[in-house]
């Protein structure tokens, strides 16, 4: 059951309307007042429903009555991008249907103002405020329908082009990044550097064959002719590899300090 959404002032406003247009007489709107409180709804739907006057006539009074515009939406052309930007949905759950943003404003078709918080969201979405226009419920039904059928999808063409533009700016921020320029390195410090390499390898070297010869590794040829150039090859592949990284390491360091 909906609970009403006028104030006593606007449903006094529209009660005045309808007698005024002769849409109801004053029998008729005091039945229609008891029934829309029983049924806990708004006078104006109260209205449609017992069918005294016609639809657009009654939503056009309602219309003047809570100060907003009434438009025949088969007059209206709709914005595909604005609507594509509405979740279905809340769309179908609040009863709207976005038309275009004008003058700054998301138009929104409606049979009664929407609640503050969907429009909230609304206003999120757009950045920009939120404006009611008034339509028949048929025509209301209808737009959603068509724009919002039963399974739609959102889709937000904006978010989209965002959140490529943000990535097309992270692949280029590494290419924009300038390598660190490193110098040359001088006659004495190739001297120096072949010196740790060299003393490296045959640390590397010594400690090998120490630890093969000790631990009687490898397993089968231990006291064998094949023992000392396995231990030779083992030891010259290990302290190779030392030499390697230790000329690496050090010349990158002497490299960046003289940068």
């Amino acid at each position: 059951m909906q609970t009403t959404a006028n104030t006593m002032p606007e449903r006094q406003k529209l009660a005045a309307i309808l007698v005024e247009n002769k849409l109801v007489s004053g029998e008729q709107l005091q039945q229609t007042v008891k029934y829309a409180h029983a049924v806990g709804i708004e006078l104006h739907e109260a209205v449609l429903q017992k069918k005294i006057a016609p639809p657009e006539a009654v939503m056009m009074a309602y219309a003047e009555s809570v100060g907003l515009p009434f438009v025949h939406l088969g007059d209206v052309s709709f914005d595909e991008e604005v609507i594509a930007q509405i979740d279905p949905m809340t769309a179908r759950q609040h009863s709207f249907v976005p038309i275009s943003v004008d003058q700054g404003y998301v138009l929104l078709a409606t049979t009664r103002p929407i609640i503050p918080d969907v429009a909230d969201e609304i206003r999120m979405t757009f950045d920009l405020p939120v404006r009611c226009v008034i339509c028949t419920p048929a025509d209301l039904s209808a737009a959603i329908a068509e724009h919002y059928p039963r399974g739609a999808s959102r889709v937000i063409k904006i978010e989209q082009t965002k959140t490529l533009q943000q990535v097309q700016r992270e692949v280029k921020k590494p290419k924009e990044k300038k390598k660190q320029q490193l110098t040359p390195l001088s006659g004495a410090d190739m001297k120096d550097l072949s010196l740790k390499s060299f003393v490296a390898f045959n640390f590397a070297f010594a400690f090998v064959c120490f630890a093969l010869n000790y631990l009687q590794m490898p397993r089968g040829i231990h006291n064998t002719f094949y023992q000392f150039p396995v231990l030779i090859l083992l030891g010259c592949i290990v302290g190779g590899l030392a030499a390697f990284v230790t000329w690496k390491s050090f010349s990158r360091q002497r490299r960046q300090m003289e940068s």
